[in-house]
């Protein structure tokens, strides 16, 4: 620590402590780090993805598999294509769904303007069905999405 000395009139210095400035930062510091809340985010949806690493060519295979689910607005509510057939409604799907394999990758593609709550029953009714591999695609406009 620095110790302050006389100064003349003709040679004023001006000094700053450095050690007590530092000292108060690191406990700043150590009390905005120890008073730190992390939120838990709402409404994330736990999914398994398919393992990169498979150990038989037939099962690296099986992970091209895919279905697309494409869930659009409608005027009396969501319609869903599989595949791009349209299907009548959840309970068509959850009957279609049973016939896929169970290690079938599914995406599920909502449109911009559909209710989360028709893409969370979408979900849901993959899950009633056994599927594990799931997963979402950012919405996207308002035309159904082609084959690549």
């Amino acid at each position: 620590m620095k110790v302050p000395t006389k100064a003349t009139d003709n040679n004023r210095r001006f000094a700053v402590m450095m050690t007590p400035l530092i000292d108060v930062i690191f406990l700043l510091m150590i009390f905005f780090i120890m008073t730190l809340n992390f939120l838990v985010p709402e409404g994330v949806l736990e999914n398994r993805l398919p393992d990169q690493a498979r150990s038989t060519p037939q099962e690296r295979e099986k992970d091209w598999e895919l279905v697309r689910i494409h869930v659009a607005r409608g005027k009396a509510g969501p319609q869903i294509y599989l595949q791009q057939r349209r299907v009548a409604g959840l309970s068509d799907l959850l009957l279609n769904l049973h016939r896929l394999p169970r290690d079938v990758i599914i995406v599920i593609e909502p449109e911009q303007k559909v209710a989360y709550k028709h893409v969370i029953s979408v979900f849901n009714t993959c899950v009633k069905a056994e599927k594990t591999n799931i997963s979402f695609t950012i919405p996207r406009g308002n035309a159904v999405q082609g084959g690549e």
